[in-house]
C-alpha cells in the first residue's frame, strides 16, 4: 500500500517537472527578443540581468525534466549506466542554474526580502546537490540519497511556485507576479524541503536498527 502510494507520488511528480520544464524552455527564445507569454515582472528580471536570468531559465528545466527518474527504482537496477549519465546531467544543470540563479536573485521582481528568499533557495541547491555528488563519489550512498532528496526538493519549486501562483490570484487578490513573489520566494521551497525532512525521519525510525557489537 505505501509503496503504491509513494509510486502515484513519484509519477505525479514526474509529470508536473515534465509539463513545466517543456513550458520553461520557452526562454530559450528571449535571445532572439521573442518574448512568449513572459510575465512583465520576470521580463523586468531578464532586462536588468539578461546572462544570468537566462542561463537559469535555460539551464534550470534540464535538472527538472531528468531529476524525477533518478528516484525510480528500476531504472536504478536495470539501467545503472543511464542513472549515473542522468546524475552527471542533473548535477551539472543544478550547479550552473543555481550559480547563475544566486547572482539573479539581488535583481528579484519582488525587491530585496524576495531576492534574500530566492537566493537562499539557490544557495541551499546547491550545496545540497553538491554534497550529494560528493556522498555519492565517497560511496556513502545513504547520504548520496537524502542529499539528492532535498536537491530535488529545491528543484521542484519551480513546480510549486506555478501551482502557487493561480492560487494567490485567487485567494489573496495579488495580481502581479512582482507582488506574489515576496512570498514565492519562500513557499515555494520550504514546505518541499519540510516534508522531504519528515519523511527521511519517519523512514529513518521505521528503518531496522543494527544491534550493538559487545
Amino acid at each position: 500500500m505505501e509503496r503504491g502510494l509513494a509510486r502515484i507520488w513519484l509519477v505525479t511528480a514526474a509529470v508536473l517537472s515534465v509539463a513545466v520544464a517543456l513550458v520553461s524552455f520557452r526562454f530559450a527564445a528571449v535571445p532572439f527578443q521573442v518574448w512568449p507569454s513572459v510575465d512583465p515582472g520576470i521580463r523586468g528580471v531578464i532586462e536588468r540581468a539578461p546572462l544570468q536570468a537566462l542561463i537559469h531559465m535555460i539551464i534550470a528545466p534540464v535538472a527538472l525534466l531528468v531529476g524525477p527518474f533518478q528516484f525510480f527504482a528500476s531504472i536504478r537496477a536495470r539501467r545503472p549506466a543511464l542513472h549515473r549519465l542522468m546524475g552527471r546531467i542533473y548535477v551539472a544543470a543544478c550547479l550552473v542554474a543555481g550559480t547563475a540563479a544566486l547572482a539573479t536573485a539581488p535583481y528579484a521582481s519582488g525587491g530585496p526580502i524576495a531576492g534574500l528568499g530566492f537566493g537562499t533557495l539557490a544557495f541551499l541547491w546547491i550545496a545540497s546537490t553538491l554534497g550529494a555528488w560528493r556522498a555519492a563519489m565517497a560511496r556513502k550512498f545513504d547520504l548520496h540519497r537524502l542529499l539528492m532528496r532535498f536537491s530535488y526538493a529545491l528543484t521542484f519549486s519551480a513546480v510549486t511556485l506555478r501551482l502557487q501562483i493561480p492560487l494567490g490570484q485567487i485567494f489573496f487578490g495579488f495580481h502581479s507576479y512582482a507582488a506574489l513573489s515576496v512570498w514565492l520566494a519562500y513557499t515555494c521551497w520550504m514546505p518541499n524541503a519540510i516534508v522531504v525532512a519528515l519523511y527521511s525521519m519517519v523512514e529513518a525510525l521505521r528503518r531496522p536498527q543494527m544491534p550493538l557489537a559487545r
